[in-house]
């Protein structure tokens, strides 16, 4: 786990390596134990190391092939990796380190791009061929690992693991904010992919890798998750169930491999719980578990965690947060390099500075509900469905009763609960009107097209409608054509709010305090596996997560089973509308205004930011 950053100039033999200095000296959080830096011709690549696996200086980046024709700089871990050496070791290749990161080198050395197909873990790659004069680029499957990049018209190429360090090279990166990507953000509460804050920077986007030379720059999707889907297994439940719990077994050996201690994230739900459960199995030595709570008991969930901490006897830490924890307000602001309003990235900037404490590897329970359908926004989009018979305008009746009574509420939820039948109804019936597609964005949208011209002016409504983000989401949806809607829903969210709103945000948080995530249930396995259950497997009725649940069923206790879903969210509309809630208003103004283009806006902005209940 690591930073990397590099820049190629074509027209230059030498290029000067202060730029990646720069970015790198920026991300020393994500490599706090060591740090290389290699000039070749046309190129400069730089490295930040969090050291997991191999700890000598042998494993060390840069690094390069024997014949110094391939370097690379690699950000993640590669989980079957010692696999992959048993077979390169088979077709002869001699290995000087214990690292993944020789792996993947020599993996790209044998195979090429097809080495991608091998790997399962999450990773940013760079590789640059000198005798090609090649640059290779590759994110994993679902994005858990970041890449950004600017690339002029073929001339100079730049790459770093964070958007602000692309800014830190200040002679060639240039900083001018998009309008479609504050569209997207005011729309969403993040930026979608390969869009970024900033116009001609982007984001490589996930299961994608790019190839870089003289010629110009393609890009080349390596796998299509929405395939997955459409090979239906036909085993009996209680067989899906047995397979899929040796799966997600597996993928924790795996992810247990670190020659560094390694403990988990607890919330007490089904998700971590399986996790910790799973570790505990295969774990000989003191487990420590980490876990958030907060001051207002209906967002506190860090009973729950103690609980089943004290079930599986691990050394547990919490923190409990509330409304004066100004330090980490100032913390978050600070991890995110582009407008992001998850109100959870408060909590997870804690619960990362808490685990790292103890620890330099935590599993997490992320993906799950991706994977098996554990949103109320399923639910949701299944209501959707039931009401199709209802006429036209009976629903237009409803829409309008809904729009006159939020007139008449507060901006922000006061009530102190998460997920408020407020919020819930008003979500519900924005998309009551729409395609099935639109009912399912709308559980995802802030601020409606409408609201978003209030914010950034009245010049700006052509261009708020022309780049609507649903655009881009009715793009993922045509890419899933013919599944069953359920399917359709956890496909489009997989390549939408999981890599460009949660693994963000754990990346972020985790990586500030120098702390390496790994998500067992994004597995491919285990990911392209589940894509293969039925869906009404996984949605049982209004039951999410069913064939989950049956799997878990003789390894988790019935506390935990039938523990209804919390979600991990900050009580930041509480905190809003509390006597103390200024803090909160600050941030969110510095968030859109003071950091990121207060000229973009409309002088006097009818609404205030909101950010996700």
């Amino acid at each position: 786990m690591c930073a990397i950053a590099g820049k190629l100039k074509w027209d230059e033999q030498r290029v000067s390596g202060e730029g990646v200095k720069a970015m790198c000296a920026h991300m020393a959080h994500r490599g706090p134990d060591d740090k290389g830096i290699v000039s070749l011709k046309h190129i400069v690549l730089g490295h930040r190391r969090l050291s997991i696996i191999d700890l000598s200086k042998n494993a060390r980046q840069p690094m390069r092939t024997p014949d110094q024709r391939y370097h690379i700089v690699y950000n993640g871990e590669v989980y079957n990796f010692k696999s992959i050496r048993k077979e390169l070791e088979g077709a002869g290749f001699e290995f000087r380190t214990s690292s993944d990161t020789e792996v993947v080198l020599y993996s790209y050395v044998h195979w090429g791009v097809d080495c991608l197909s091998r790997f399962n873990g999450m990773f940013a790659i760079a590789i640059w061929d000198a005798e090609r004069r090649e640059l290779f680029l590759a994110r994993d499957r679902f994005g858990k690992k970041p890449l950004y990049y600017y690339s002029n018209k073929g001339k100079d190429f730049v790459f770093a693991s964070e958007l602000t360090a692309l800014l830190k090279d200040k002679k060639d990166v240039p900083a001018v904010l998009s309008l479609e990507g504050l569209n997207c953000y005011l729309a969403l509460g993040y930026i979608l992919s390969p869009m970024t804050i900033y116009e001609d920077l982007h984001k490589l986007e996930p299961a994608t890798y790019m190839m870089v030379s003289e010629a110009g720059v393609k890009k080349v999707r390596y796998w299509d998750y929405a395939a997955e889907f459409r090979n239906k297994t036909v085993e009996k439940d209680r067989d899906i169930a047995v397979r899929l719990l040796g799966l997600l077994e597996d993928s924790v050996k795996l992810r247990m491999v670190s020659d560094v201690p390694v403990g988990a994230f607890l919330s007490g739900g089904i998700d971590s719980s399986s996790i910790v459960c799973l570790m505990k199995n295969n774990h000989d030595n003191i487990l420590h578990t980490f876990s958030i709570g907060f001051d207002i008991p209906s967002y506190d969930e860090s009973i729950d965690a103690e609980k089943v901490a004290d079930w599986l006897n691990t050394t547990h830490h919490k923190r409990i947060l509330s409304i004066e924890s100004g330090d980490i307000i100032d913390s978050a602001i600070a991890i995110y390099d582009e407008p992001f309003s998850d109100t959870s990235l408060v909590a997870m900037a804690a619960l990362s500075k808490l685990a790292s404490t103890q620890v330099k590897v935590v599993l997490s329970g992320d993906g799950a509900d991706e994977l098996f359908a554990g949103y109320i926004t399923y639910t949701a989009d299944k209501m959707y469905r039931f009401l199709a018979p209802v006429p036209h305008f009976v629903k237009e009746t409803m829409y309008q009763l809904n729009r006159s009574i939020e007139r008449l509420t507060p901006k922000h939820d006061t009530s102190g609960t998460k997920l408020s039948w407020h919020y819930k109804r008003k979500q519900f019936l924005n998309g009551i009107l729409g395609c099935p597609e639109q009912a399912h964005y709308s559980w995802r949208l802030i601020h409606t097209a409408e609201e978003r011209g209030e914010i950034m002016g009245a010049g700006h409504r052509e261009l708020i409608h022309d780049t609507d983000p649903f655009h881009r989401f009715k793009k993922h949806y045509a890419n899933a054509g013919g599944l069953n809607w359920l399917d359709r829903s956890l496909y489009v969210d997989a390549m939408t709010w999981l890599p460009d709103d949660i693994l963000v945000k754990v990346d972020r948080a985790s990586m500030s305090s120098g702390l390496e995530a790994r998500c067992p249930y994004l597995d491919v396995n285990l990911a392209s596996f589940a894509a293969t259950i039925p869906a009404e497997l996984k949605m049982r009725v209004l039951r999410k997560k069913h064939i989950l649940k049956l799997a878990l069923k003789d390894t988790l206790p019935a506390f935990i089973l039938n523990k209804k879903k919390s979600g991990f969210s900050s009580p930041v509309g509480s905190w809003l509308g509390s006597s103390n809630g200024d803090e909160f208003k600050a941030f969110n103004r510095y968030v859109l205004t003071q950091k990121f283009g207060q000229s973009f806006m409309s002088p006097s902005p009818v609404l205030p930011l909101k950010l996700i209940p």
